[in-house]
């Protein structure tokens, strides 16, 4: 039984309401896929973890989502920023 486990965590500066944008629905995540953002403080932590990750394609998976997170967080930030100016 494989129990390799890889982990990849972004802690990023903004307010509950990205964090709550950014918190996934995991129900059509793969079973080995785990995702979760929490805001603390003034901070939102990510934490996306692969089960069994020994295979290349899914320490990419784990990488990609990593980068699909951090996407979203600029798209919530910018639209965010663009509500504040008007």
């Amino acid at each position: 039984m494989d129990e390799s486990l890889c982990r990849g965590e972004l802690t990023l500066e903004g307010p509950p309401s990205i964090a709550e944008a950014l918190e996934v629905d995991n129900k059509f995540a793969p079973p080995w896929l785990s995702v979760s953002c929490r805001h603390e403080g003034s901070v939102i932590v990510c934490n996306v973890e692969v089960k069994e990750c020994r295979e290349p394609r899914r320490i990419l998976s784990l990488r990609n989502t990593l980068i699909d997170i951090l996407l979203c967080y600029r798209a919530a930030l910018e639209s965010l920023r663009a509500a504040e100016r008007r």
